[in-house]
């Protein structure tokens, strides 16, 4: 005799991705006809709310079974402002508290992601590599307000009974990287090539760090939040995403002669490095199949970035 298995059942998905940086992008091309679109307007934090606000509304509306928010907005870097880092963190906690006005049928079938850093968790901690067990130490503003966020996170996820995925990430990079903001040492090397313009280093070339590619970092971060889903309501997990594989800035460098031929315009300076930690190697213990998703190497990434800009150059683009 025989049986007929009926196919498992696939929970329809609505995914809203709050930034259009570097991870933000990643995640809507890993999403891809799941992810809404809604504009929001950073210029103030009233417009950020008011878009917020009703981006959330129009969201909420969906009749899919799971609804997934991922917050990867921010500009803010090491070396940010206080009072930059204070507003945006406000306006973080401000959405959550929309979050718990949703009624209790749209807060149980929501899912939330928080990208995090692991550079502004663990800058002030000994002995690495860290884990997530590892007491986290900020060593800046920056580093502060990104506990502050995942601590408010935890907090609303308990109250409203959803459930949150917490991203501490590594250093990101990837060709769309902004290099307006002051980060993606890798960007700025490989563009050395391209525009001829040196690179300035502060830190020692020892400098230890981990790096994962952008669209690396965006499988885990969606397989992370499918997964949360089969926790318990009211639950937050926190999951360091990164290579787990630190490299110097000495062996960069080295890296980029191999592959261009010639080393990249460097110059090395004196420069701030409050906030900034010399040796940043972590193992993840939690959720460790996902690290498999990690796939790029090191030159595969630096050539992309190579030819990306390259591209962007021959299109015209600065």
């Amino acid at each position: 005799m025989r049986v007929l298995l009926a196919a498992p059942h696939q929970m329809s998905t609505a995914r809203w991705v709050i930034g259009r940086g570097l991870l933000g992008s990643a995640v809507t091309r890993q999403g891809g006809d799941s992810v809404e679109h809604h504009v929001v307007d950073w210029s103030s934090a009233e417009n950020s709310l008011r878009d917020l606000h009703s981006g959330l509304s129009q969201f909420v509306d969906a009749t899919a079974e799971r609804l997934e928010i991922y917050w990867c907005a921010g500009k803010g870097v090491t070396s940010s402002p206080r009072e930059q880092l204070d507003a945006e963190l406000d306006v973080f906690r401000r959405f959550l508290d929309l979050l718990l006005e949703l009624p209790q049928s749209d807060r149980s079938r929501l899912g939330f992601f928080l990208a995090s850093s692991v550079g502004g968790a663990y800058a002030g901690s000994e002995r690495p590599p860290f884990t997530e067990t590892t007491p986290v130490s900020p060593a800046s503003a920056y580093g502060a307000t990104k506990i502050a966020m995942e601590t408010s996170l935890e907090w609303a996820t308990r109250s409203g009974g959803w459930r949150s995925f917490i991203a501490r990430i590594t250093n990101l990079y990837g060709p769309g990287q902004d290099l307006e903001k002051g980060q993606g040492l890798l960007s700025v090397i490989v563009a050395s090539y391209l525009t001829r313009r040196p690179v300035s280093i502060f830190v020692s070339l020892d400098t230890l760090r981990d790096y994962i590619f952008e669209d690396d970092c965006a499988r885990v971060v969606v397989a992370g939040m499918d997964r949360c889903f089969t926790l318990d309501a009211g639950s937050t997990t926190i999951k360091i995403v990164g290579a787990m594989a630190a490299q110097s800035i000495g062996a960069i460098l080295g890296e980029n002669r191999r592959l261009r031929g010639r080393a990249p315009l460097v110059i090395l300076g004196q420069g701030n490095g409050a906030g900034q930690a010399s040796d940043l190697r972590v193992r993840s213990k939690v959720w460790t199949d996902l690290d498999a998703l990690v796939r790029t190497t090191l030159p595969e990434g630096l050539d992309s970035l190579y030819r990306a800009q390259l591209s962007s150059l021959g299109a015209g683009n600065p």
